[in-house]
């Protein structure tokens, strides 16, 4: 678990996951990322079942050799994040993973998801708001409903795959970008929705 020299980054956007939670559910919660000591003990405080899938030590995911197929890669993905059939998400914490899966990485990850998300289910994401912008090599956890932990990564920063925010808006198949707000250094922050049968997009709000 990391617990490392931590920096506070004020979030304008995660407390409206929380809101929207029924006080008595046991929420299924899945972070993308390492275990950080900040978010085990912020969701202690929640009936929570809470997984840590730490896809950025993944070879498969950083690095990929591009020869593998569109269901090679989903499966790949199904046997990491391990999940119960059955399974509901309630809270997916993708951080900034999407900045580091090139276009049919990405696509097998939401696919290998898919079984798992609901209605109900909520994402929340850090990307660049330009893709010009530097990516900060971070991980990133929870200290409050309005107030993140973020931390610099060991070793070598994997290759960056920028792209607008039109763009991943597009490959992310069933879930919307539904709110985007600003962050520190050109960051943006934004809640993913599950949106499989409305016809239109939301709007992209800053």
């Amino acid at each position: 678990m990391t617990s490392g020299l931590c920096e506070s980054l004020q979030s304008n956007l995660l407390a409206a996951i929380f809101e929207t939670l029924p006080i008595d559910k046991r929420l299924v919660v899945l972070d993308m990322g390492a275990a950080m000591s900040s978010t085990v003990n912020f969701f202690n405080k929640f009936k929570c079942r809470l997984s840590f899938a730490d896809l950025y030590a993944g070879d498969f995911v950083v690095h990929p050799c591009g020869e593998g197929t569109h269901s090679e890669r989903v499966s790949q993905f199904q046997h990491h994040l391990n999940l119960p059939a059955g399974t509901k998400i309630d809270i997916c914490l993708f951080w900034d993973l999407f900045g580091y899966l090139d276009g049919p990485t990405l696509m097998a990850l939401i696919e290998a998801l898919d079984p798992h998300v609901s209605s109900d289910t909520l994402g929340y994401g850090i990307g660049v708001r330009s893709a010009d912008m530097p990516l900060p090599f971070f991980q990133y956890g929870i200290e409050r409903s309005t107030q993140l932990s973020q931390a610099n990564r060991g070793g070598i920063q994997p290759k960056r795959y920028p792209r607008s925010q039109r763009d991943l808006h597009h490959l992310l198949d069933y879930f919307e970008i539904a709110k985007c707000r600003l962050l520190a250094d050109g960051r943006v922050e934004y809640l993913l929705i599950e949106n499989r049968h409305h016809d239109t997009k939301p709007q992209l709000n800053f």
